[in-house]
């Protein structure tokens, strides 16, 4: 059976899900990135997860490469992406594919948070919390 979460905030605002628990990121990510299961294996979903996650401001995610592949679309903020060896710019609207083992990394610009949706593939949700590689990439 389908479940929904539904959304509890304004979308100028921080998204947030009051009966999705907050997670910290990783470790080797920059302090208060945090992450959230929309859509998994509680939900039902056996292919496919679909994360939330929030960068504060000034913050980035780990410098990261993994054997799945990623479909991301922001929501909130703006900033950039690494993607292997060059950042773009982004902003709210705008998706990101991300290959199998392609660098990556997310950073926010300004003083809004980055938020922004992942879809994963199920077995990689617990990869996807293990570096895979060393975060001692510092952004250019």
């Amino acid at each position: 059976m389908g479940k929904i979460h539904r959304q509890t905030t304004e979308h100028d605002q921080k998204w947030t899900y009051d009966d999705v628990p907050i997670r910290e990121y990783r470790a080797d990510a920059v302090k208060g990135v945090t992450r959230q299961v929309l859509v998994g294996v509680e939900e039902g979903a056996k292919d496919f997860i679909v994360r939330y996650f929030t960068v504060p401001p000034g913050g980035r995610t780990a410098y990261d490469q993994h054997e799945h592949q990623h479909g991301v679309v922001i929501v909130q903020g703006s900033g950039r992406v690494l993607l292997g060896d060059a950042w773009h710019d982004i902003g709210v609207g705008d998706s990101v594919f991300t290959d199998t083992n392609e660098i990556h990394q997310f950073e926010t610009a300004g003083d809004q948070p980055l938020g922004f949706i992942c879809v994963i593939p199920a077995w990689a949700e617990h990869s996807a919390l293990k570096p895979q590689r060393q975060a001692a990439h510092a952004a250019v």
